[in-house]
């Protein structure tokens, strides 16, 4: 009668994964990431695909967080276009730096009709870049006294601002881009004051003042993803511009 074979027990084995160094837009503070898990990817899209804006917020930060091997930086405080910027490098390094669109030819023909052909290209989404205007300044002066100094709102509420209406929107987005009021009495920090106050502070400004924030805000740095295509059936070259990283989802 044969013996018995032992079976031993061993744990399988865990795979290396590569850690990448990356650089924050914002505060130009270097960082060590991992890529995205299977586990992770799964998530990121079920997100997505149930178009609720919490699930989309609260995931992708959760993702974003795991997949920090190290560096001491906070999601919740970081500008929103840090967090784009992260999310689709660490999209580039963990699913592939080539992305398959469908571009929709708007070239006019010489009949005036418009070409309209769709066809397929290629989007390389490592050539993400940040666009900054320089010219913009954060300390906006009301006078020889007086003024602001305005700061980025972070990923969440840039992101819950989407469903706003346009209005709500700017006046919101303006409010919560305060970092303090001054004039020649002191600084005022906006975290001492409420969002009534503050909101009653904005609308008492003069159009002037106001268009000087509104400025601020209307130029927010942003990431970019650059395309370029030429149409197969006439020709004409296209540039579109994506900066929206759920566009890297469907």
């Amino acid at each position: 009668m044969p013996l018995p074979v032992e079976t031993v027990e061993r744990p399988l084995p865990k795979i290396d994964v590569p850690v990448y160094t990356v650089k924050i837009p914002s505060s130009g503070k270097t960082i060590k990431v991992r890529p995205f898990t299977v586990k992770e990817e799964k998530l990121l899209f079920m997100a997505a695909e149930s178009n609720n804006l919490e699930d989309i917020i609260t995931t992708s930060k959760q993702v974003l967080n795991n997949c920090i091997v190290n560096g001491d930086i906070d999601l919740d405080k970081m500008p929103f276009f840090d967090i784009d910027f992260l999310f689709i490098f660490l999209r580039a390094k963990s699913v592939g730096e080539s992305v398959e669109v469908n571009l929709t030819c708007n070239n006019t023909l010489e009949d005036g009709n418009r070409c309209g052909h769709t066809f397929p290209t290629q989007m390389d989404i490592a050539k993400c870049e940040i666009v900054k205007d320089d010219s913009i300044s954060n300390d906006i002066k009301f006078d020889k006294y007086s003024g602001v100094k305005m700061k980025y709102p972070n990923y969440a509420l840039v992101k819950k601002l989407d469903e706003a209406s346009e209005i709500d929107k700017k006046t919101t987005i303006i409010i919560n881009s305060i970092e303090h009021i001054y004039d020649k009495k002191g600084v005022y920090s906006s975290k001492d004051y409420s969002s009534k106050e503050l909101k009653d502070f904005v609308e008492g400004l003069t159009e002037e003042n106001y268009k000087k924030m509104e400025s601020f805000v209307d130029n927010f740095p942003t990431f970019v993803v650059k395309l370029e295509a030429d149409c197969p059936k006439c020709g004409f070259h296209h540039v579109v511009r994506y900066s929206d990283f759920l566009d890297f989802f469907y």
